[in-house]
């Protein structure tokens, strides 16, 4: 098994409330780690898009046509593309989170 988003996301939908929660403490890790990765990829297009976005400008009429330009190169769709991956870490990392707290909760009032 290779984690990923997907199989993280399939294993929560079809899990349910069968999920343990060190497996779900596991999740959190892997998210965390490849967050951290992706955020550092960002943060390489972020440090030069200025520059080139300046670039583009010249040759446009608005700022928004020079997005669309921007969006359309391949650091602009790499830079769509993660905005995207970081937004699914976040949210679930955010329900594996609530997940834990919920069976930390249970175990507490069990005992």
């Amino acid at each position: 098994m290779t984690l990923s988003l997907e199989y993280i996301e399939k294993e929560l939908l079809e899990a349910g409330d069968q999920v343990i929660p060190g497996k779900l403490a596991n999740y959190r890790l892997y998210l965390s780690a490849i967050h951290s990765l992706r955020a550092g990829e960002m943060q390489k297009i972020l440090a030069v898009k200025p520059r080139l976005w300046l670039d583009i400008r010249e040759h446009k009429n608005s700022d928004k046509a020079t997005d669309r330009e921007w969006q359309a190169t391949e650091l602009g769709k790499e830079e769509t593309r993660l905005k995207w991956e970081l937004k699914r870490i976040d949210k679930l990392s955010s329900a594996i989170s609530s997940k834990i707290q919920v069976a930390h909760d249970e175990a507490r009032n069990l005992s």
